[in-house]
Formats: C-alpha cells, sequence, structure tokens
C-alpha cells in the first residue's frame, strides 16, 4: 500500500506542468544568462531548391497559342509524367533521382538545387534561341510538411505557398497538446547536401520573424513529449482522480495501522 501511494503522489507531482511551458511568445529578456539565439530573417521567400521526387508544373505562355501547345502539358501532349492525375489545374514534371525533368524540345533540363524563380529562367533562356515574345510560369506544386509526436492532428499537409511559418504549421495540426515540449521542437530540413535539424522554442518570443520561424516544402516538425507521458497519462485524465486515489490509500492505510 505505501507504494501505491508514493507512486501516486509522485505522478501528482509530475502532473503538475508549470504554466510558463505551455505559453508560447514569452519575453525571456529578463531572465538570468538569457541571450537571444535567433537573428531576423534577411530572405524569406526563394530558398526552397527543387530535388528529386518533386513536381514542377511548366507553361510557356506566348501570343501564339500553336506554339503553347508544343511545350504545355496537356496542350495537345500527354506524358506519362503527369502529377496530380485528374488535376485539370496541374500538369506537372517529375524532378528524377539525375535532378532532371524532360522538357518537351528541350530535352534534359537540369533543376535539382536550384529555385523556381532560376528553372523558369533557365528554360526562359533556352526557349529565347527560338522564339520571342512569351513568359515562362514555374509552380511546385507537391509543397507539404508533416508533423509527428506532441500535436492534435499529426500528418501531412499541403502548404498554400513554398514557405509558411511555424505557427500556422502547427495550427493546421490542430495546435500542441499539453504534454509537448513547445520549448524543444525539431525540424528536419531536406537539402541537396542532406538532412539538417533546427531546433526551435516556441515559448520564446524572439523566434518570430527569424530564418528557424519558416517552414518549406518537405520539413518534418517533430513535437517531444514530456517525461510525464511515460506514465500514460493523456489530456483527458482527471487530476481529481488522484487525489482521490491518495485519499482513499491514505484512509485505508489508517484502517490497516
Amino acid at each position: 500500500m505505501k507504494k501505491i501511494l508514493f507512486m501516486a503522489i509522485l505522478i501528482a507531482m509530475a502532473s503538475c506542468i508549470p504554466q510558463k511551458k505551455l505559453i508560447y511568445m514569452q519575453d525571456k529578456s529578463a531572465e538570468k544568462e538569457y541571450s537571444n539565439p535567433y537573428q531576423k530573417a534577411e530572405q524569406i521567400t526563394e530558398l526552397y531548391k527543387v530535388q528529386a521526387g518533386d513536381y514542377l508544373y511548366v507553361r510557356v505562355n506566348s501570343t501564339r497559342g500553336e506554339i503553347d501547345k508544343l511545350y504545355n502539358l496537356g496542350g495537345g501532349q500527354q506524358s506519362t509524367q503527369m502529377g496530380l492525375a485528374g488535376n485539370a489545374k496541374y500538369y506537372s514534371y517529375l524532378v528524377k533521382d539525375n535532378g532532371t525533368i524532360d522538357f518537351p524540345y528541350l530535352g534534359e533540363v537540369a533543376v535539382a538545387g536550384l529555385t523556381t524563380t532560376e528553372i523558369r529562367e533557365e528554360i526562359h533562356a533556352r526557349l529565347s534561341r527560338s522564339m520571342d515574345s512569351f513568359s515562362v510560369q514555374v509552380v511546385l506544386t507537391n509543397a507539404s510538411f508533416s508533423v509527428l509526436g506532441e500535436v492534435r492532428k499529426p500528418g501531412q499537409y499541403p502548404m498554400s505557398r513554398d514557405q509558411i511559418t511555424l505557427f500556422e504549421a502547427i495550427s493546421m495540426a490542430g495546435d500542441i497538446t499539453g504534454f509537448g515540449k513547445r520549448n524543444q521542437i525539431r525540424i528536419v530540413r531536406p537539402t541537396p547536401g542532406g538532412s539538417t535539424t533546427i531546433n526551435v522554442d516556441l515559448t520564446d518570443k524572439n523566434v518570430i520573424d527569424s530564418q528557424r520561424y519558416f517552414i518549406y516544402p518537405n520539413d518534418l516538425i517533430y513535437v517531444e513529449p514530456m517525461a510525464i507521458k511515460q506514465y500514460g497519462i493523456g489530456e483527458t485524465f482527471s487530476f481529481s482522480m488522484i487525489s482521490w486515489l491518495i485519499s482513499i490509500g491514505l484512509f485505508i492505510n489508517t484502517l490497516n495501522k
């Protein structure tokens, strides 16, 4: 009985999560030995580099519709490279393992490691040798991110643009649960040179507008659980139940004396 009582007391104590660990964007400047680890982002957009496995929507627009059809998927041409099958809006080129796409009449175009703007400029430059008065549009059509760990709705989510804020991403996943470490968020970001891990503290207001505040396509966000999760306690657990168990334990212990 004493062991059970002792465990109940330990769980009760561990169950008390300080409010400070749950509040986002706190001003920590007054804390002793605090040093701001974040620097203001100098660039936000045009940072994502296209990688193998991505899908690109590429469209050529000119005043001559018959010329456009030669280059645009779905415009008189069919291709096994079409991504997003059944989507009338986007017909996309798959970036192959060698980092290229097969573009009509241009052959292989190297796109891996480039931004969508750089790819647009490259295709425009190559097409300008044979045509004029035209524009090129390039869109990443598989932009998404994933969230795992202590969030209410883990999973993969589409992105409406090539970068969103970390708070936008967390809100799409239903917010962090009461047992998620808000000060220890990890972002795993694939890059042409290999994956990198970025650590973020969402309880620090200085993260806002820093480079770590933004999520890019293919990012994985992981929210680590607090140690209390090892006791199997969920958010719906009634902490009054712990008090009740302690009271019953004390009463039984008294009777046994």
